[in-house]
């Protein structure tokens, strides 16, 4: 994939839109020559995507600043609207980054006698009269900011929550999470979660007095970031010319998705719901390598802005290596909002996001001032944005073979991607083959009902006629946009077909079907996925017959169990 569609779609949209400020200099003047070189004749065509933002940052003292912000291609292929500097992208998880400024903010503000200690204080004794329910009493009654914003209180996440849409408010995501199991011992291990990020905007709104979406423009506004805002439910899409439009490709051709998706992220945009542009983004990324200082103000306090970049739980390695076992990047931990590593010995602190098919990347070099910030609206994307940033940084450090350093990384990531998902499909089909289909199928009326789980809501198994198949069949309904049909493959165990435009997400990551089944035995339904670290695996949800949010207990845990009046 990839010649056939650029020569129809990418090489007749590669313009530029951009803003360049940099010193006189001939230097700053070659590095953003080389650096659009790579872009418009390596990077575009081997990637497959629509549009491409861009920012840079490198602060250099004396001798001035470079500041780059650009687009390329179309923001909308359809009214073949040119990608600018101003063109508003969404950002994903990268919002964490800016929850957790806004935390240390408002924590440092209204405790500042507690300094970094307010971070480890119980959420509990912050907020006495909010009642803050986990699975557990310890978790309930020791949980910190620090632990929500670095994703070690290891409880289950739930991301079929996120894409399916069961829920209406905040409040119930919340209330909810009491009954989100333990995957781990609390603090033991990074267990990335979407709602601890969501719990932490209701959190901090409650601690301020104000809506958390109101806390954050009134800082994207102390930064300068006016052209950044949330996605919303009167989101006009179709109309809003200014912001890039999403698109999947398959078999080399690129297809707008519902854009009603993207409404899904308004229960947690504290998580990964903000739209901003490149301009915006240099300016968040001087923020953060200016430690909070916005030109004169200083607007958060350096030693809180510090605490952001202090490693809170280790990361399993992300590292990509040479032939010759030469490290290239390793993130080792993660801080409030940001992962933190090392690149070539140099301290490298960064945040991806994404929400189909928008994938955003930033990296922050402080020792050496820099920043960059790439951004797109197309999915899959054929080259990981790790060998652009590889080049950038290489180029702006003056590397002489900086092409050569990113091709070589690009050979790696694909051998190290192509390695884990033959072992995933491996692994599954393994599983497939020990489960055939059975002489006799289980009756229908042992599996249609209502099912339900605590944490996760309420799910529909049904009879239904299929139009398609002319035959009755089992179909199942979760939120507004998790519904399919339900194929048996095996003893007990079902495909779901699904019967929405849920299915673009799986497009947009490039893949055919979805690859979600539901295994339903014994009165409990559980979804599992093929492909999950080369294991089939119930992280997707379960759900039990005949339970509701009404036949569970509202204090999970018993009375006599430990908690801080036990220690």
């Amino acid at each position: 994939m990839g010649n056939n569609l650029l020569e129809r779609l990418l090489v007749p949209a590669i313009i530029v839109v951009g803003v360049i400020i940099i010193d006189s200099s001939r230097s700053q003047t070659d590095i953003k020559e080389k650096i659009h070189d790579f872009i418009e004749n390596v990077y575009l065509p081997a990637s497959n995507i629509t549009a491409l933002g861009l920012s840079v940052v490198q602060i250099t003292g004396n001798e001035g600043e470079l500041v780059y912000s650009t687009g390329y291609g179309y923001a909308d292929l359809e009214k073949l609207i040119p990608n600018g500097n101003e063109t508003q992208f969404l950002v994903g998880s990268i919002t964490k980054s800016l929850t957790s400024s806004v935390v240390v903010k408002t924590l440092s503000e209204k405790w500042p006698e507690l300094g970094e200690a307010v971070l480890d204080t119980p959420i509990r004794k912050l907020i006495l009269n909010y009642n803050f329910t986990l699975i557990d009493r310890f978790r309930s009654e020791h949980a910190t900011f620090r632990d929500l914003l670095s994703h070690r209180l290891c409880i289950f996440r739930d991301d079929l929550q996120l894409i399916a849409e069961p829920f209406n408010t905040v409040a119930e995501i919340t209330y909810r999470l009491r009954y989100q199991e333990e995957i781990c011992g609390v603090r033991t291990e990074y267990q990335y979660n979407n709602q601890m990020y969501v719990v932490a905007g209701e959190l901090i709104g409650l601690i301020a007095n104000q809506s958390y979406e109101n806390l954050v423009l009134d800082l994207l506004t102390q930064i300068g970031m006016l052209d950044s805002a949330f996605v919303q439910r009167t989101d006009d899409f179709p109309n809003m010319d200014f912001r890039a439009k999403p698109y999947y490709v398959m078999d080399n051709i690129s297809y707008p998705m519902n854009t009603e998706l993207l409404k899904r992220l308004t229960l947690s945009v504290s998580a990964g719901g903000l739209f901003t542009t490149p301009n915006d983004m240099i300016k968040y990324m001087q923020f953060h390598l200016n430690l909070g200082r916005v030109k004169e103000v200083q607007i958060i306090p350096e030693d809180a802005m510090r605490w952001l970049r202090k490693p809170a739980i280790h990361v399993p390695s992300l590292g990509f290596k040479h032939a010759t076992d030469e490290k290239i990047a390793d993130v080792f931990a993660y801080g409030l909002g940001l992962r933190l590593g090392t690149y070539d010995g140099w301290q490298y602190i960064q945040h991806t996001g994404y929400f189909p098919p928008y994938y955003s990347h930033m990296s922050l070099f402080p020792d050496l001032k820099i920043g960059i910030f790439t951004t797109t609206n197309q999915g899959p994307v054929e080259v990981d944005s790790l060998v652009l940033h590889t080049f950038i940084f290489e180029t702006l450090r003056g590397t002489e073979n900086a092409v050569e350093k990113a091709m070589q990384n690009w050979k790696e990531i694909k051998t190290k991607s192509r390695k884990a998902y033959n072992e995933r499909e491996k692994a599954f089909s393994e599983v497939l083959l020990q489960s055939k289909k059975p002489e006799i199928h289980q009756s229908f009326k042992n599996i249609v009902g209502n099912y339900g789980s605590g944490g996760s809501g309420d799910l529909e198994v049904l009879e239904k006629f299929n139009n398609i198949t002319n035959t009755t069949a089992l179909y199942m309904r979760y939120g507004k946009w998790a519904k399919g049909w339900l194929e048996e493959v095996g003893n007990d165990m079902y495909k779901i077909i699904w019967d929405t435009d849920i299915i673009q997400d799986y497009y947009a990551a490039g893949e055919r079907d979805s690859g979600n089944y539901a295994v339903i035995r014994n009165g409990n339904l559980e979804f599992v996925q093929s492909a999950f670290e080369g294991l089939i695996l119930p992280f997707l949800g379960n759900f039990k017959l005949g339970v509701s949010l009404e036949t569970l207990p509202t204090i999970p845990w018993d009375s006599d169990s430990c908690g801080i009046d036990s220690e």
